[in-house]
């Protein structure tokens, strides 16, 4: 999230609960420009209060003052600060957040303090030229003392200097909660906390010297219900025109609420506002202290959650089902681990984490996984409908000395990635190796798109060879990498786009490229293209089709594609649309992928295909001559030629496998064997 998108919203939300006389795009910039301060301060080393008490003081001048005003400012700024661009990756932001919203807290108590205190003054020196010009300006000075006194936000109190109480304003006993706006005691020092009763006698004895200033301190006074309020109680005294003390003038500035505000914010700058868990900056704070702290754990797991399939219950049953199921969640994964030494958290979304340090009594990684999907799949009911729910949970048992938290949180992250894949309700250690795997490919997923833009990765082709003939019937594009660590294969680098979004564009200009080199190329060879499973699928497959053919000046018949089955098997039937239209214009189709899934003779029995071409690791089993294996594949090759297909095989590199395949009845034949992958002049065609 970005400064000016979170001051829309503040300034949104402030929008709602107060009405300040400036424009709302006025607004927005001098709340833009308040983030900007708030942000530098929390990345600030050391950190200065300084800047951010000038940002309160500004607030307050801009009139966003009052209880709803406040709870606002801190329930966005709680919630939304910590993903701000610029803040979320800092070091320590538990901690530097937690100073910077203390600050601010302060300092907007400070300036709303200051401001009621203007008041106060405002009326003491009424008072004072009350008493001061009573012979020039009497009733102007009484009506104006009059007006302050009873419309003041500060409680006020006249007394003489036994503590007699001789008038009181109606904001005191709103503050103190007498009825019918009158104070139902006779003595001022009835409502001094019984504490601080001797304290503040002779606090108010000390202002009798000639020489005392007024005094103002954060006290306790008695309510009505004897419960306390907490004020600021500021008193002075009122003297004669010789100087002679007459009475005590005291104001009280009601902060209980203000209190309260101050201990939300803390709390909603470490909590999640739906279920009250610890969020994540306060997770990866604990997380911190448990692996260097003073404190740090002689043993501790980190489980970190995914429920399985939650959108379902969003999109289904709407999200206060879905903000009801996370809260569920919630209480049984703390009731889970009561009874451990456990920090329990939600990230984000169906996202939760557990940190458990460890005691004598605490369970196995085993134990503590099952427990928790053991509880969730307790139903919980919400209005007529019962919802249960499950979770895939990564296990980090013992971290490495020296690993950060940010670093174990992304290792869980991969490993929970990882274990999705193979289904619901699963569970797994972080596998240290398989990460660095899992890491290596995603640092390059994230550099494809560059590598793509900037010509790094380029198109090869391999032939395709006819058993009968020993001819080059085709020709097959593959991409190639040149990756500054060394060259990446067609087959890498299917891995890697699966991981980048861009199956789609790359997809199409792979396409395009290779109907534009096959222009090129000698004779004309068949044009063999095998898609990915996205774009097999894509509602624009044949019109990107009937463009690229076109641009090359190609006839439909000079191009193959590979359709993967496992696309062909997809409920929404997008692919198989696809590809009996492709057929229909004269495209020639090839199942490719083929012996892997339960739905490949289906496909091949309903679909118009040319051939099918056997799935490397099919090829690759070929060994044992004996094995139930190789007998199934024997069979397999007379069925599908009977239903008029041919038979290709892929990656076949040696003569005992060429003359394997020859042998149960293959057409065609692509691997190292008959040619490797080069460029366009490197082919070998006739």
């Amino acid at each position: 999230m970005d400064r000016s998108e979170l001051a829309r919203a503040l300034a949104g939300a402030l929008a709602q609960v107060i009405y300040v006389a400036r424009s709302r795009e006025d607004v927005e910039g001098e709340l833009a420009t308040a983030l900007d301060v708030l942000a530098d301060a929390a990345a600030a080393e050391p950190y200065a209060e300084q800047p951010v008490l000038n940002v309160a003081n500004r607030l307050v001048a801009l009139g966003f003052v009052g209880s709803e005003c406040i709870d606002v400012i801190i329930k966005v700024l709680g919630e939304r600060m910590p993903k701000l661009s610029g803040v979320s990756d800092l070091v320590g932001l538990p901690g530097r957040l937690a100073n910077v919203f203390g600050s601010l807290a302060k300092g907007v108590a400070d300036g709303m303090r200051h401001r009621l205190f203007e008041e106060q003054e405002g009326l003491t020196l009424a008072l004072i030229r009350a008493r001061e010009n009573a012979e020039i300006a009497l009733r102007d000075s009484e009506a104006r003392f009059e007006e302050i006194f009873s419309t003041s936000s500060v409680g006020m109190a006249i007394t003489d200097l036994e503590f007699g109480i001789l008038r009181t304003n109606r904001a005191l006993a709103d503050i103190l909660e007498h009825r019918g706006g009158k104070l139902a005691v006779r003595r001022l020092d009835e409502i001094f906390h019984p504490n601080d009763v001797d304290y503040l006698r002779l606090r108010y004895q000390v202002l009798l010297e000639a020489d005392s200033l007024p005094f103002r301190e954060r006290r306790r006074l008695v309510k009505s219900d004897d419960e306390e309020a907490l004020v600021f109680l500021s008193a002075s005294v009122l003297r004669a025109p010789t100087g002679e003390p007459k009475f005590y003038v005291t104001a009280v500035e009601d902060v209980s609420d203000r209190h309260f505000l101050e201990n939300q914010l803390q709390f909603q700058a470490t909590h999640d506002s739906l279920t009250g868990l610890a969020n994540r900056p306060r997770f990866v704070g604990r997380f911190e202290e448990a692996l260097s702290g003073e404190a740090a754990a002689d043993e501790i797991t980190m489980l970190h959650l995914d429920l399985d399939g939650f959108h379902a219950v969003n999109d289904g049953l709407g999200r206060d089902v879905g903000d009801r199921v996370l809260q569920t969640v919630a209480m049984r994964l703390t009731d889970v681990f009561g009874g451990e030494n456990a920090t329990v958290a939600r990230f984000d979304g169906d996202e939760f984490a557990v940190l458990v340090e460890h005691k004598a009594t605490t369970p196995s990684c085993e134990t503590m996984a099952s427990r928790i999907n053991e509880k969730l799949a307790e139903l919980v009911f919400v209005g007529d409908h019962g919802v249960a729910t499950t979770a895939t949970i990564a296990v980090l048992h013992q971290p490495s000395p020296g690993a950060t938290p940010a670093e174990l949180l992304r290792a869980t992250d991969i490993t929970l990635r990882r274990l999705k894949k193979t289904g619901r309700r699963q569970w797994g250690m972080v596998d240290e190796q398989q990460n660095m795997a899992d890491r290596e490919r995603f640092n390059l997923a994230s550099s494809m798109p560059g590598a793509w833009d900037n010509g790094e990765i380029e198109l090869e082709y391999q032939p395709v060879v006819s058993y009968a003939t020993g001819k080059v019937v085709a020709v097959q594009a593959l991409m190639r990498w040149d990756h500054v660590d060394g060259p990446l294969g067609h087959d890498r680098c299917l891995q890697v786009l699966a991981e980048t979004g861009f199956e789609l564009p790359i997809g199409r200009w792979m396409l395009g490229r290779a109907c534009a080199d096959l222009k090129e190329m000698p004779g004309r060879p068949v044009l063999y293209v095998e898609l990915t499973r996205e774009f097999a699928g894509d509602p624009d497959l044949v019109s990107t089709v009937q463009a690229v053919l076109a641009d090359a000046g190609l006839a439909p018949g000079q191009l193959r594609i590979g359709m993967p089955v496992q696309a062909l098997c997809m409920l929404d039937g997008l692919a198989e649309d696809n590809l009996r239209v492709l057929a229909d214009i004269g495209i020639s189709l090839v199942l490719h992928e083929f012996g892997t899934t339960s739905g490949d003779l289906a496909c091949l029995e309903d679909l118009p295909v040319m051939a099918v071409k056997l799935a490397s690791r099919v090829a690759a089993r070929i060994a044992d001559e004996g094995s139930l294996f190789t007998r199934m594949v024997r069979e397999l090759v007379p069925l599908v030629k009977s239903r008029g297909a041919g038979i290709i095989v892929g990656d076949v590199d040696g003569d005992d496998q060429f003359e394997w395949w020859r042998a149960v009845g293959a057409d065609q034949v692509q691997g190292p064997r008959v040619g490797l992958p080069g460029p366009p002049e490197d082919l070998p065609l006739n």
